[in-house]
């Protein structure tokens, strides 16, 4: 994948999804090419890199070639083999940059299934310039996705990338899964990010982790696989589970392989060209589906700055922010208007709610004691309420709020990143200060 403008701001931006197969010259280290069946799944695409062409009913050889004036479309053309049972997608010196009118000196050797007008904004001044019918040469929501591929080891600036994005170009709202993004300078690392781009059902804010990896993946096979359902996705590095970020996008999505030079990760050195070289890509379905069904009653209190839940933890009062299993009971709440617009907020696996600490900088969770009605001012009509687990939440827009308590000024917001929910004074803007109620998993 690659970083985009606006992403060097606030990290990385990018997503990737490769593919290949067949035999490639293997080395005694390699991760072995796993067999096209798996327990439990059917295989619903897989794309072996046979032969000796590309299949253009599948793939389209060029990187988002709607943002590009006609007249230059020749500069998103993908450069790459297909020889040996692999795709070598490769980057070379006398390489032009794809679209330098939106994006600089960026060059990028792209093969995707998917492509149409306005798909994937990748800065927010992005003009649509080359009206194209929509190719589809394969979209999927969810499934296990697995890639067998050997990153280059030319060194320097740039990186690889294989890629998920939505294809809902109805809106701006995108989602993103970098499922590989790994720079030349760090092979050792495997980079994986997400974000939902104004997608209120996925993260409001960047997903970006550095996965360690062994052996030597520059001159080694190895395979990445991501499992993808509505709740979550779960990434495999030679089958061994590395990370998990716990959301998940909820739209078909298509997929971008590509290799990238001048894209946010340091300028390339004068070893040319550089190469990425993909086995196969294949995706699996379960044969067990997919729920989607949400529940009526419990939601997750998400943040506006950060991914990941409010939840509560054995043995500890306070309330923690992080990532947590969006079906797990402690990360769940019940909102229950007060009937004065303002709102409390029970979790389900206690029943106790959150609450404004003695301290009036710690959230807690649990039981809290009666106050006179005489003390809640204008809630006076809910006397036998718990006047620290009382909140108001002022609308900031984008379907956000703060939660401000009724005994101090004040917000909850994770400013410090501690791992809990903290309160105090906040700004106005403070999107660390911003939450939003999403729906938990109907289970």
């Amino acid at each position: 994948m690659r970083m985009h403008l606006r992403s060097v701001l606030i990290g990385f931006a990018a997503a990737a999804l490769v593919a290949g197969g067949g035999v490639s010259a293997a080395q005694a280290e390699d991760a072995p090419p796993n067999s096209p069946t798996k327990p439990g799944y059917t295989l619903d695409f897989n794309e072996e890199f046979d032969g000796t062409a590309l299949d253009t009913t599948r793939w389209l050889p060029n990187y988002l070639p709607h943002w590009v004036a006609p007249e230059n479309i020749d500069a998103t053309d993908a450069r790459y083999t297909v020889s040996d049972g692999t795709i070598k997608l490769r980057v070379e010196q006398d390489q032009p940059p794809w679209n330098p009118a939106q994006d600089g000196t960026v060059v990028s050797s792209a093969i995707q299934t998917y492509n149409a007008n306005n798909w994937h904004k990748f800065n927010g001044s992005a003009v649509n310039r080359n009206d194209l019918p929509t190719f589809n040469g394969y979209t999927t929501q969810y499934g296990y996705f697995e890639v067998r591929a050997k990153l280059s080891n030319a060194g320097g600036g740039g990186h690889q990338a294989v890629w998920l994005v939505g294809t809902d170009t109805s809106t701006s709202a995108q989602p993103e899964i970098d499922f590989i993004e790994t720079f030349f300078s760090t092979p050792d690392k495997w980079r994986i990010a997400a974000y939902g781009w104004g997608d209120p059902d996925f993260l409001s804010s960047w997903s970006l982790d550095t996965v360690p990896v062994s052996g030597a993946p520059t001159e080694e096979f190895h395979i990445y696989g991501m499992d993808w359902t509505p709740w979550e996705l779960k990434f495999y590095y030679d089958g061994q589970l590395v990370k998990t970020i716990n959301d998940a996008p909820n739209q078909a999505m298509g997929i971008i392989m590509n290799i990238y030079t001048g894209a946010g990760s340091g300028a390339p050195n004068g070893v040319w060209p550089k190469q990425f070289e993909v086995d196969y890509l294949r995706v699996f379905k379960s044969d067990a589906g997919y729920s989607e069904e949400l529940s009526d009653t419990w939601k997750l209190l998400t943040n506006r700055n950060l991914p990941g839940y409010a939840s509560i933890a054995d043995n500890d009062a306070k309330v923690r922010f992080g990532s947590v299993s969006m079906g797990n009971w402690a990360a769940q709440w019940a909102p229950e208007q007060t009937g004065t617009g303002d709102l409390r907020l029970r979790n389900r696996l206690t029943n106790g709610y959150l609450h404004l600490g003695d301290d009036q900088t710690s959230v807690l969770h649990g039981k809290v004691a009666p106050v006179a009605a005489g003390a809640w001012k204008d809630n006076a009509n809910l006397p036998l309420k718990k006047q620290t687990s009382v909140w108001r939440t002022p609308d900031m827009g984008g379907g956000f709020f703060r939660l401000e308590n009724l005994t101090t000024l004040g917000a909850i917001h994770v400013e410090n990143r501690t791992g809990y929910l903290e309160y105090g004074k906040a700004g106005a803007g403070w999107w660390s200060a911003q939450w939003k109620l999403k729906a938990a998993p109907a289970v």
